[in-house]
């Protein structure tokens, strides 16, 4: 008995392998093999070469494009404003300078102005006590509290002439302004000096009072940097950046106080008050020759 079991299991153990085919010995490549893979490992560099070439195609279009793109966009808020923008922002390229984002105003006195700085009540302000690179890169948030930045200002006004005008509200709620017909930035070689000038003395919308003659062909000082011609570091003293001298008659990035209260480092637009803080303060620019 053991016999016939012991059989029939060699019997089963054969017939289930015997299914199995005796694998094959690696075969030579033969010549015949060897053209048939050259020529696939060409066919493989052309298909590669192509790819390659049209790589290559997409770039330069997405480089023409951009260009093309970048090179539509407005210099500033008076150009987006002539070509039938209201918008309080826009998309724009300064002269020299990559494209970004700036604050408009289309509504005061004709619109077209570029908003260099912008002040306002908040719990959580930004702190205008930055360093040379930020006021120099620009910094804050155009929907609330910044700075343009300075390679900005100097872009747009080294070559055309600029006007600038001021907005300044009180704890009150009082709104005063102040226009100048001239209003220029220097190079950073020439530490962004200040050209303010032509203040329009009894003109309707300047009653704000001229708090920037002071200011006018100095140098601008930061922290980090000391360009005034005080024996202290106004800056430092005062905690912003601007134009300082001995030391100021206007503080616009000086410290963002919660109320009207007198503060030597606050707000300060000294023809309106010599101590008290302002609530807001908005300082913008406009070509000379755009529609008024």
């Amino acid at each position: 008995m053991a016999c016939i079991c012991f059989l029939r299991l060699s019997m089963t153990f054969l017939l289930v392998h015997s299914s199995y085919a005796i694998p094959e010995r690696p075969r030579k490549i033969r010549g015949q093999d060897t053209a048939e893979l050259m020529k696939e490992i060409k066919d493989l560099q052309h298909s590669q070469k192509v790819l390659q070439e049209e790589i290559a195609n997409l770039r330069r279009s997405m480089i023409a494009v951009e260009e093309m793109v970048t090179s539509s966009l407005p210099e500033d808020c008076s150009v987006s404003r002539a070509r039938g923008s209201w918008a309080s922002t826009a998309y724009v390229k300064p002269p020299g300078l990559s494209p970004r984002r700036v604050k408009c105003d289309q509504l005061d006195s004709g619109g077209g102005w570029t908003v260099m700085l912008a002040r306002q009540y908040s719990q959580h302000p930004v702190d205008f006590n930055a360093t040379w690179q930020q006021y120099k890169e620009g910094f804050g948030d155009i929907t609330g509290e910044f700075w343009i930045g300075n390679e900005v200002l100097h872009a747009l006004t080294k070559e055309v002439p600029h006007q600038l005008r001021a907005l300044l509200t009180d704890w009150d709620g009082n709104l005063k302004t102040a226009t100048w017909k001239y209003f220029k930035v220097g190079s950073e070689g020439d530490g962004y000096r200040l050209g303010v000038g032509d203040y329009q003395k009894g003109n309707e919308g300047s009653e704000a009072g001229d708090a920037l003659r002071h200011h006018n062909n100095h140098t601008f000082s930061t922290h980090d940097r000391d360009g005034d011609a005080d024996e202290n570091h106004c800056a430092r003293l005062h905690g912003g950046g601007w134009w300082y001298f001995r030391c100021y008659t206007a503080n616009p990035t000086g410290k963002a106080l919660l109320s009207h209260e007198e503060h030597v480092a606050g707000m300060i637009w000294r023809p309106i008050d010599t101590k008290k803080s302002l609530k807001s303060i908005t300082m913008m620019i406009r070509p000379i020759l755009a529609r008024n």
